[in-house]
C-alpha cells in the first residue's frame, strides 16, 4: 500500500512524465497512448501517420487513407492501469473524425476517519479514477499543409468528490517537398483549470516534431516537447519493418537536465525512462497488435499493448 501511495503521488503530482514539481492537475493527460509512439520516446509529433495522431498532432489524420481503430491496455504501476481507444474515420471531401476516450483506474485504497482522540478508524475503501472523452476534427489546408483541432471533455473522481473541466488541442502538419519529411506542431490541453478544494492549471504542452519516412517499413522522428512546469524534453525514435510483419522500433529521450528526479538510492523514473523499445506485428492483412516497453527504476516496468485495425 506504501509503495502504490508513492506511486499516485508522483502520478498526482508530476504525471511521471520527466517533471519534478506539481502544478498542473488532470496529470492523467500526460500519459501516453500508443505503444508504437511510446516505443519511439513519444516521438510522433512529426509522423502522426496513424491513429495515435490524435494524441500527439491529430492533423496528421487528414492524410489518412484508411478508416482505423485501435484500443490499448497499459498495465501501470501496482494494481493500476489505463485503457485508451482511438478512432479515425476519413471522410471524402470534408476531412477526417477521430474519437478518443482514456480512463484511468488507481485501485482501491483504505478510508480512514479520526474519532474524538485522534485516532484513525477504518471506514472500508474508497477508489480513484480519471476519464478523457475526446472528439477531433482534421483537414487539410491546402495538399501539404494540414490543420486539426480536439475537444476533451476531462473527469476526475476521489470517493464521492469529483471534479470536471474541458480542454483543446490545437495542431498542424506539413509535408516538405523533401519525400517522406514532414513538420508537425501539437498544443495539447488548452483549458480552464480544474481542480477539488482548489483549482490548478492543466497541463499545456507544446510538441513540436520533424519526421521523415524514406520508405513504407522505415520511420525516424525526432521531436521538442516543452511542459508549462519543466525543463524541455528531446526525444528520438526510428522504425524498421522486415517483411511487412515484424516491425522493431527503438527511442531515447533527454530533459536537459541530468539530476531531474534522481534519488540518493540511484536514479528516477526520468533518468530511466531514457531508453524505450518496442515490437509490431501484423496479425492478418489489416490487423496489428504492438507493445512498448519502458523501465521507470524503482517504480518498475509499466506494459502497454494495442490492437489495431484498418478498413477500406
Amino acid at each position: 500500500m506504501t509503495k502504490k501511495i508513492i506511486i499516485l503521488a508522483c502520478l498526482a503530482l508530476s504525471g511521471l512524465a520527466w517533471a519534478d514539481q506539481g502544478t498542473t492537475a488532470a496529470s492523467f493527460l500526460k500519459l501516453q497512448t500508443g505503444p508504437r509512439a511510446i516505443a519511439m520516446a513519444e516521438s510522433f509529433a512529426g509522423l502522426a501517420d496513424d491513429v495515435n495522431a490524435i494524441q500527439y498532432n491529430a492533423s496528421g489524420l487528414a492524410f489518412l487513407k484508411d478508416k482505423e481503430v485501435t484500443l490499448m491496455h497499459a498495465v501501470w504501476f501496482q494494481d493500476i492501469f489505463y485503457d485508451n481507444l482511438g478512432v479515425a474515420w476519413p471522410i471524402e471531401g470534408i476531412g477526417t473524425i477521430g474519437l478518443s476516450g482514456l480512463y484511468l483506474n488507481a485501485g482501491s485504497f483504505d478510508k480512514y476517519t479520526l474519532d474524538a482522540a485522534n485516532n484513525p478508524v477504518a471506514q472500508g475503501q474508497f477508489t480513484a479514477s480519471s476519464l478523457e472523452a475526446g472528439l477531433t476534427y482534421s483537414r487539410a489546408i491546402i495538399k501539404p499543409v494540414a490543420a486539426g483541432i480536439t475537444i476533451k471533455m476531462i473527469s476526475e473522481t476521489i470517493d464521492s468528490s469529483s471534479a470536471s473541466s474541458v480542454a483543446v488541442d490545437l495542431s498542424t502538419l506539413w509535408k516538405l517537398p523533401v519525400r517522406g519529411l514532414s513538420v508537425g506542431l501539437n498544443i495539447a490541453n488548452l483549458g480552464p483549470s480544474l481542480g477539488f478544494e482548489q483549482a490548478f492549471s492543466l497541463p499545456v504542452n507544446v510538441r513540436l516534431g520533424v519526421g521523415y519516412k524514406p520508405a513504407d517499413n522505415i520511420a525516424v522522428d525526432c521531436d521538442y516537447a516543452q511542459p508549462i512546469e519543466t525543463a524541455g524534453i528531446f526525444s528520438l525514435g526510428g522504425e524498421y519493418g522486415y517483411r511487412d510483419f515484424l516491425y522493431i522500433r527503438l527511442g531515447v529521450k533527454y530533459q536537459g537536465a541530468v539530476d531531474y528526479n534522481q534519488t540518493q538510492t540511484g536514479f528516477g523514473p526520468s533518468i530511466a525512462s531514457l531508453l524505450s523499445m518496442g515490437l509490431g506485428f501484423k496479425i492478418y492483412k489489416n490487423y496489428s497488435a504492438d507493445y512498448a516497453y519502458q523501465n521507470y527504476g524503482f517504480l518498475g516496468t509499466p506494459h502497454r499493448i494495442a490492437l489495431t485495425a484498418k478498413f477500406q
